[in-house]
C-alpha cells in the first residue's frame, strides 16, 4: 500500500500543467486567429530546459521560451536549478512563432515551480521582457476572437498598446469589443506580478519597493563626486594661467554640465553629479591640447607617462582582496577604466589615427586614468562574503557570455546583425578577458552586452506614445532588485549609480539613453545570483551534521520499518497457527 501511495503521489507531481496560448496566422491577406495549449512538465534535474512543438515551430519560439524560464526564476527568485523544464506546444496548424508566447511561459513556469492554484481558463498574449515587463503583441483582435471560440473568460494583454499592429485599434477599442461581442474580459497588465495575480488570485509582489541607500556608498561617492568636480575648478584656473582662450561653445557646454553636477549633487545624486565633472575635464582639456599644437612626439611622451602611471595602477589591483561583491564591482570598474586607458595608447600608436583625435585621445586617457585611481576608494566599503575565487569567476563568466549571446542571436533574428555591432564588439572583448583569465572583467562587459540587447528587445512594439510608461514600469522592475538585494546587505553599486544616471535622461530623445542605463542597472543589481555564499566553518560543520542527520534518520526509517514487518508476519503466522 505504501509503495502505491508513492507512486500515485509521484504521478500526481508529474501532471503537466498547462495554459491556453493565442496565435495569429495570415491567409490570402487576411488574419485569423487560433488557440494552442501549452504544457509544462518538471522532473528532477539540473535547470536545463526541453521543447517539444506539434507542428514544428520556428527557432525564435525555442530560444524565447528559455528566455523565458530564465526571467520568471530570476523575478521570483525560484530554485529552478532543481528542475529540468518539458514544455510542450500544441497547435492546430504551423501558428506559433515569435516572442508573443513569453509571458505565458514565464507565468506558467512560476505557477509550476511555486505548485499555485490558478484558472486556465485565462491565459495572456504578450513578451516577457528584462524585469519582468511584459511588451505588446500583434494580432490582438483575431486573438481575443479565437480565445472567445476557445472558451476563454478572460485574457491579459501588455499595458499601454496604444495601437495593435494588425488591425490598428487601440487598447480601449480591443476591450470594447471584446466585451460587447465576445463576452469576454480584457484587462491590461504591465509586468509578471500582475499576470500570476489575475491568474492565481495571489499577490506575489513584495509592494513598492523602498531602496536604503547605502551610507558607505553615499559617503565614498560623494568624496569621488567632489574630487571630479574639484578637478574641473582646478583645469580651468590652470588654463587660465597658460593664457588659454575658450571658444564660446565650449564655455556654454563646460556652464551648462556644471549647472548640471550641482543639481544634482543638491539631489544626492553623487554619481550623475561625477559624470557631467568628467565630461567637462575631458573637454576642457582637449581644448588645452588642440590650441597647443604640440607635436606627434610630445603626445607620445605624454602619454608614456599615463601609461606606467596606469600600469603602476593595475598592479596595485590585482594585489586587492576579492571577497565581497562590493569588492567585485570596485575591482571591475577600476579594470574597466585602467583598460580603456590602455585602448586609447593603442590607438594612438596605429596607424589609422588622424592629427585632429590626438588631443581626445591624451585629454580621455588622462582623465580616464583619475577617475579610476577615485574608484578605488571603493574597496573600504564592507559587505557579505561569498566565494569568489577565480574557478567560480570562471564559471560565471562563461555564463554571462553565453546569456548575452543568446540575447544577441535572438535580437538579429528580428534586425539582422548589422545594428548590434556593438554588442557583438562587447562580447569579443568578454571572450578575449576570458581567454588573459581576466574574468572579472569579463563578467561586467557581457552584463553589459546582455543589458544593451535586452534594451533592444524590450522596446520592440512598444510605440513613442506609450514609452514613458514602459520605461516607468523598467525604473520600477530596478527599483525592486536594488531593493531585494540592499535588504540582503548586498548593495549594487555599479547598479544604484546607473539607475541614478538614468534619470537625468528620461526626457525628451534622451529616454532611450535612460533606457540604456536602467538596463545596464538591472543587470548589474543582481551579480550574486553566480557566486554561493561564504559560509563561516561553523555553518559548514553544523551542515554536515544536517546532512548526516537526515541520513541516519531515514537509514532508521528503512530499519524500523524493516523490523515492523518482521513483527507483523510473526504475530500473521502466530495468530494463524491457533487458528
Amino acid at each position: 500500500m505504501l509503495l502505491l501511495l508513492f507512486s500515485l503521489s509521484t504521478l500526481a507531481q508529474n501532471t503537466p500543467y498547462h495554459l491556453k496560448l493565442l496565435a495569429v496566422q495570415e491567409n490570402g491577406g487576411n488574419y485569423t486567429g487560433s488557440d494552442a495549449d501549452l504544457y509544462l512538465e518538471l522532473i528532477p534535474g539540473s535547470g536545463r530546459v526541453f521543447l517539444e512543438t506539434y507542428p514544428l515551430t520556428k527557432m525564435d519560439t525555442q530560444i524565447s521560451t528559455r528566455f523565458a524560464k530564465q526571467i520568471a526564476c530570476s523575478h521570483f527568485k525560484l530554485h529552478c536549478e532543481k528542475y529540468d523544464f518539458i514544455y510542450t506546444i500544441k497547435a492546430k496548424s504551423n501558428i506559433i512563432g515569435g516572442p508573443s508566447a513569453g509571458a505565458a511561459i514565464a507565468a506558467l513556469t512560476t505557477i509550476a515551480v511555486k505548485d499555485l492554484s490558478y484558472q486556465e481558463d485565462i491565459t495572456i498574449t504578450g513578451t516577457i521582457n528584462s524585469g519582468g515587463i511584459i511588451g505588446p503583441v500583434g494580432g490582438v483582435k483575431q486573438k481575443l476572437e479565437a480565445a472567445s471560440q476557445a472558451g476563454l473568460k478572460e485574457v491579459l494583454i501588455a499595458q499601454g498598446a496604444s495601437q495593435d499592429l494588425v488591425s490598428n485599434e487601440t487598447s480601449a477599442e480591443l476591450i470594447a469589443y471584446a466585451q460587447e461581442n465576445l463576452s469576454l474580459k480584457v484587462e491590461e497588465v504591465a509586468d509578471l506580478d500582475e499576470v500570476l495575480l489575475h491568474l492565481t488570485g495571489k499577490n506575489l509582489s513584495t509592494g513598492k519597493p523602498t531602496i536604503l541607500e547605502n551610507s558607505a556608498y553615499t559617503k565614498i561617492m560623494h568624496s569621488l563626486q567632489q574630487v571630479l568636480c574639484a578637478r574641473t575648478d582646478k583645469i580651468k584656473k590652470d588654463l587660465a594661467e597658460d593664457d588659454f582662450n575658450a571658444t564660446k561653445e565650449l564655455e556654454e557646454s563646460v556652464e551648462q554640465k556644471q549647472q548640471s553636477a550641482e543639481n544634482a549633487s543638491q539631489q544626492g545624486d553623487y554619481y550623475s553629479a561625477a559624470s557631467f565633472c568628467f565630461g567637462n575635464n575631458i573637454n576642457l582639456k582637449t581644448e588645452f591640447y588642440d590650441q597647443k599644437n604640440i607635436s606627434r612626439q610630445s603626445y607620445a611622451r605624454l602619454l608614456e607617462l599615463v601609461e606606467r602611471k596606469n600600469t603602476a595602477l593595475e598592479i596595485r589591483l590585482d594585489q586587492e582582496e576579492i571577497a565581497t561583491i562590493s569588492d567585485l564591482q570596485a575591482y571591475s570598474i577600476v579594470k574597466e577604466r585602467i583598460k580603456e586607458v590602455q585602448q586609447q595608447l593603442e590607438k594612438f600608436r596605429s596607424k589609422e589615427i588622424k592629427p585632429m583625435e590626438w588631443a581626445y585621445t591624451l585629454a580621455y586617457a588622462e582623465e580616464r586614468y583619475f577617475s579610476a585611481v577615485s574608484w578605488m576608494q571603493f574597496f573600504e566599503m564592507d559587505g557579505q562574503k561569498f566565494s569568489l575565487n577565480r574557478e567560480v569567476l570562471q564559471t560565471s563568466c562563461q555564463e554571462k557570455i553565453s546569456e548575452s549571446e543568446e540575447r544577441q542571436q535572438y535580437a538579429a533574428l528580428f534586425l539582422g546583425d548589422q545594428p548590434l555591432q556593438s554588442i557583438d564588439e562587447k562580447i569579443n572583448v568578454a571572450k578575449e578577458a576570458l581567454k588573459q583569465e581576466e574574468y572579472t572583467l569579463c563578467l561586467i562587459t557581457a552584463a553589459q552586452a546582455k543589458a544593451e540587447a535586452n534594451a533592444i528587445l524590450s522596446t520592440m512594439g512598444v510605440s513613442e506614445e506609450n514609452f514613458p510608461l514602459f520605461l516607468e514600469s523598467k525604473k520600477r522592475a530596478v527599483e525592486k532588485v536594488i531593493a531585494e538585494n540592499s535588504a540582503e546587505g548586498i548593495f549594487p553599486i555599479l547598479g544604484y549609480s546607473y539607475y541614478e544616471y538614468a534619470a537625468a535622461f528620461q526626457e525628451g530623445e534622451q529616454k532611450y539613453t535612460a533606457l540604456l542605463y536602467l538596463e545596464y542597472a538591472l543587470e548589474l543589481s543582481d551579480l550574486q545570483i553566480y557566486f554561493p555564499e561564504e559560509k563561516s566553518y561553523l555553518q559548514q560543520q553544523w551542515g554536515r551534521i544536517y546532512l548526516s542527520s537526515k541520513a541516519a534518520y531515514f537509514i532508521s526509517g528503512v530499519l524500523c520499518g524493516g523490523v515492523l514487518v518482521v513483527v507483523l508476519g510473526m504475530l500473521l503466522r502466530k495468530k494463524k497457527h491457533h487458528h
